[in-house]
């Protein structure tokens, strides 16, 4: 079953939204790929985004340009108040603009390259869901693509914010469930459009070539779109549960939250294919949340423990996931806002746990499952400012 035309038309709706000058816009994939050599499973996501796009539409700009440096006639300049430090700052500070895509491996010696262009290069298909840019393709059905970028690039570039690397992809997918509910507002919103995907096909990283396989690609698929991203940004998604109960592999279910929004997070649930949402937009009064974000240090690791927990009149579902810290990834994001403010993200492929989905009888709760989590994609991230 691939996705529904509610979920193309949506995922088309939501590309569309990139032709703004303010604003946003990222539609992502996460799958598990195996190395070739090895055996080992890894962790990989693929994103494409458009960063006030509009605004430059010929040419990409990035707001982290290097510093200008000042030389001993600036210097002078400064000193004698010809011209003011501020001036010449003011100069390379920049809102950007931009379209990209970035491909990153999670877990040990974790990177994330990324590539940038402008709107103007960006093609996207009046018929079909296609998107075109530089040399990257996305579609309903497939992804291509590579990018490079050598130590040099990224030592003279640091506003790149990537790493040195080369990584090139060329799959398949099907979407099994397809979900439109999630998180609909003025300022934000977020679909976990590929609630449960599946991914073929090959993704090679620094010539190491890994295997996508469809059983244990264990994909996933979302779309955000909005003035910028809320903070903090959290996220746990995973289709890999063995059910506690009856030890069996539960192969048509999955989960996704998103927030926060208005101080609380979306859920969409999908056990054995029935689908639960709680969705932030409709109001505190539809349901509670709590979560919290720990951290844990034992002799052998340093962990972060996740625990979110969502409820209404009718359900009870609480998510439960370790992180190990070894294994957590640091990316930075551009904020559409400018002025060198950046999102840092933590980011973990490979969070383990439980999530418990319980059935309210009057005043008692009733398990209605328990599940080992397992390969849970995993973020945190927070607002830095720039010191200016």
């Amino acid at each position: 079953m691939g996705a529904s035309k509610k979920t193309v038309k949506t995922i088309r709706n939501m590309l569309n939204c990139f032709r703004k000058k303010n604003g946003l816009n990222t539609w992502r994939f996460v799958f598990t790929g195996v190395e070739n050599a090895s055996g080992q499973e890894r962790k990989f996501f693929i994103e494409m985004s458009m960063l006030n796009p509009y605004l430059s539409p010929a040419e990409p700009v990035l707001g982290f340009k290097p510093r200008a440096k000042l030389n001993p006639e600036d210097l002078q300049n400064v000193l004698a108040g010809t011209v003011s430090a501020k001036k010449l700052e003011s100069e390379i500070i920049e809102v950007p603009s931009f379209a990209s895509v970035s491909a990153g491996i999670l877990g040990a010696g974790a990177k994330a390259v990324r590539s940038y262009t402008s709107v103007k290069n960006v093609k996207l298909s009046s018929r079909v869901l296609e998107v075109a840019l530089e040399n990257c393709f996305f579609s309903d059905d497939k992804l291509m693509g590579n990018i490079e970028r050598s130590p040099s690039d990224t030592q003279e570039h640091p506003e790149y914010l990537c790493d040195s690397g080369r990584i090139s992809w060329d799959l398949q997918y099907e979407i099994r469930c397809d979900s439109t509910s999630g998180y609909k507002s003025k300022n934000f919103t977020w679909y976990p459009v590929g609630l449960r995907a599946v991914f073929a096909g090959t993704i090679t990283v620094d010539g190491k070539v890994y295997n996508v396989i469809p059983k244990r690609s264990f994909g996933y698929v979302d779309c955000f779109f909005g003035k910028d991203y809320p903070f903090p940004w959290i996220h746990l998604s995973s289709s890999n549960f063995t059910s506690v109960i009856s030890g069996k592999t539960l192969q048509n279910s999955s989960f996704s939250l998103q927030g926060l929004f208005n101080d609380s997070f979306s859920l969409v649930f999908e056990l054995e294919g029935s689908e639960i949402a709680f969705e932030s937009h409709k109001g505190k009064r539809s349901y509670e949340c709590h979560w919290e974000l720990n951290e844990i240090n034992d002799n052998e690791s340093q962990k972060l423990h996740w625990i979110l927990s969502v409820h209404n009149r009718r359900y009870v579902i609480d998510v439960d996931v370790y992180s190990m810290a070894s294994q957590m990834f640091v990316r930075s994001l551009e904020l559409a806002e400018g002025g060198r403010n950046t999102l840092k993200i933590l980011t973990d492929g490979e969070g383990v746990g439980e999530i418990r989905f319980y059935k309210r009888i009057r005043r008692n709760l009733e398990l209605i499952e328990c599940a080992k989590l397992a390969g849970t994609f995993c973020e945190f991230g927070q607002k830095e400012e720039a010191d200016l």
